[in-house]
């Protein structure tokens, strides 16, 4: 039996890890391994339930699926869609680009939609970006909803649904409310959040946008004592000498008669893919090194809400034997950095120019620091006839699960086994696909959830939640579990929020002796329901730097379709699941 004093240390330990979560820089998977392993040792969690968290179906099933996707990645299906999105009206293309993202994002990655589809609409001729990376992301959000394999938040609701002993969820039970969410949440797209979003310039490349560079002028370089001027600093195309760093002494702004020192550091801005012109100055280095690959692989990422860069410098990483790539250029959105690029500290949502060495997909931490947004060559794709059998295949997985014929686990798994068998997954890439760190929240928060539930604490907070909006019966409490699942969404994770938000959703059930299943409906809704920070989900992030964006855009472009997920979603849920 659990007492008093077990009740508070597992609120302390709770309230911990979502501190730790909203307010440090520490992996979510080292918050919620550290939690469990605390809870453990203060005897809140049994060890077999502990050990059996980690090989829960449903979390199983989301391995699979997202080792699946691998394969979905690399066909033909993004590219050729991609091509088709853009027109010459603004409307047009905004029609299409959060169809195409909402439907393909019901049952892939949504990252991946995301990613395959930043490239062209920031290349297109006709629209500003900016106008167009917004929506892209939160369509993609709104059709993770419709499919318990949508988003990885679903079918962890799912995992702790049957760790509670309840029926699983169907893989279309989440379109009934999430289809006429999705519809309503394109509407609210194209005639209110669009409007709010700014016109940043006509459409740039991804290594086109301003960037921040550094180079050193070496102390044998024929550039030394003639001005800045002579050197034909001034002559350069989309480039500009911005700052000197000399013995630790900032110069701004540059003048023309400026003489260069050696061992200056020269801070340009403006056009990476203008790089290549500072190679033809004799004695400057580049930040990194590794000059050669600068002049034949750059690529673009976006560094992610839980890396672990997050703000630490360059050197005080050690970037190049992290990721075998040196940095290149840095952007934070609009802001102009000052100091050299060693010095800066990074924070998520940072663009960053690599020159990437051969290692670098290989490098086993890549994923969870670090997205991929476009330059990288060795990204094949297959072709049409391969392309054809993965989607067919993950099509047919799908139907398959969706009629019963076998369950979700069954058909991913024999899925992936068809794809290895056909070659179009090695193992090499199973092995650095693996989601590890997913694996570590979700077994970590199924053991952290299970703790809530016997010391008490859920049931305590789903009073205090009762206490608020019990007065206007389950469907008030299932709005002050949709509020309390959206805050934490909207503070630390999708995923995280869910962990710690379905414990109190199942007490505030069970305490008004109704059915559950709308409660652990919402939780899953309002987990993925991120749209005014772009941190709190992957694909706001991915287009933060992308369509040049400030914080403030994502405020004003999300509050109202916040507004209409949440309305639709507390008066939905309750009609298709009721009490």
């Amino acid at each position: 039996m659990f007492g008093e004093l077990d009740l508070w240390l597992s609120a302390l330990v709770v309230l911990s890890i979502l501190v730790a979560l909203a307010a440090t820089s520490l992996r979510p998977a080292m918050v919620f391994i550290f939690g469990l392993v605390v809870l453990y040792a203060l005897g809140l969690v049994d060890r077999e339930k502990m050990l059996a968290n980690f090989t829960n179906t449903s979390l199983a099933s989301l391995v699979l699926l997202l080792l699946c996707s691998v394969a979905l990645e690399k066909t033909l299906l993004l590219p050729r869609v991609a091509g088709w999105i853009v027109g010459e009206t603004e409307r047009s293309s905004l029609l299409k680009t959060i169809g195409v993202a909402g439907i393909v994002s019901s049952f892939a990655n949504n990252t991946a939609v995301v990613s395959s589809l930043i490239a062209p609409l920031k290349n297109n001729n006709f629209i500003s970006p900016s106008r167009l990376l917004i929506p892209l992301s939160y369509a993609s959000i709104l059709g993770g909803v419709l499919t318990l394999v949508g988003t990885s938040t679903n079918l962890i609701v799912d995992g702790f649904v049957r760790e509670a002993g309840y029926p699983p969820l169907a893989l279309l039970d989440f379109a009934w409310v999430g289809l006429p969410v999705f519809l309503c949440g394109c509407v609210c797209i194209v005639f209110l959040s669009v409007r709010s979003l700014p016109k940043n310039g006509k459409a740039k490349s991804a290594l086109q946008s301003e960037y921040f560079l550094e180079y050193t002028v070496l102390p044998q370089s024929s550039l030394i004592g003639k001005t800045v001027s002579e050197n034909g600093f001034r002559n350069l195309e989309q480039l500009f000498l911005v700052e000197i760093i000399r013995r630790g002494h900032l110069i701004t702004p540059v003048t023309p008669s400026e003489l260069i020192e050696p061992n200056d550091v020269l801070i340009f801005a403006g056009d990476i893919s203008q790089v290549q012109l500072l190679s033809h100055f004799p004695g400057l280095e580049p930040f990194d090194d590794k000059q050669d690959l600068v002049e034949r692989n750059l690529v673009e990422v976006v560094v992610t809400q839980s890396s672990q860069l997050k703000g630490k410098t360059l050197k005080e990483v050690n970037f190049r034997a992290m990721f075998d790539a040196g940095v290149v250029a840095i952007r934070r959105g609009d802001e102009r950095l000052k100091g050299g690029l060693g010095k800066i500290r990074i924070f998520p949502g940072d663009a960053l120019v690599l020159a990437v060495g051969d290692d670098f997909m290989n490098m086993p931490n890549l994923a969870s620091n670090l997205l991929v947004v476009r330059g990288l060559r060795t990204n094949q794709k297959f072709s049409g006839l391969n392309s054809a059998l993965i989607v067919i295949g993950f099509l047919g997985m799908l139907l398959g699960s969706a009629m019963g014929i076998y369950s979700l686990f069954d058909g991913t798994l024999f899925l992936l086994l068809f794809y290895i068998l056909m070659r179009f997954i090695s193992l090499n890439e199973l092995f650095r696909k693996l989601p590890v760190e997913l694996i570590l929240i979700i077994g970590a928060a199924l053991g952290i959830a299970q703790a809530m539930t016997q010391s008490g604490l859920a049931a305590v907070v789903a009073t205090g939640i009762m206490s608020v909006f019990g007065g206007l019966g389950p469907w008030g409490a299932l709005a002050g579990i949709y509020l309390v699942t959206w805050l934490l969404t909207e503070l630390i994770t999708n995923n995280a929020a869910a962990a710690l938000a379905f414990p109190i959703a199942l007490a505030a059930a069970e305490s008004m002796n109704v059915d559950p299943k709308p409660f652990f409906m919402v939780v899953a809704y309002a987990a993925s329901a991120s749209f005014l920070s772009p941190y709190g989900y992957q694909t706001n992030l991915m287009v933060y730097s992308a369509g040049n964006y400030r914080f403030l855009d994502y405020i004003r472009a999300g509050a109202p379709l916040a507004l209409v997920y949440g309305v639709l979603v507390v008066l939905l849920t309750p009609l298709f699941f009721p009490f």
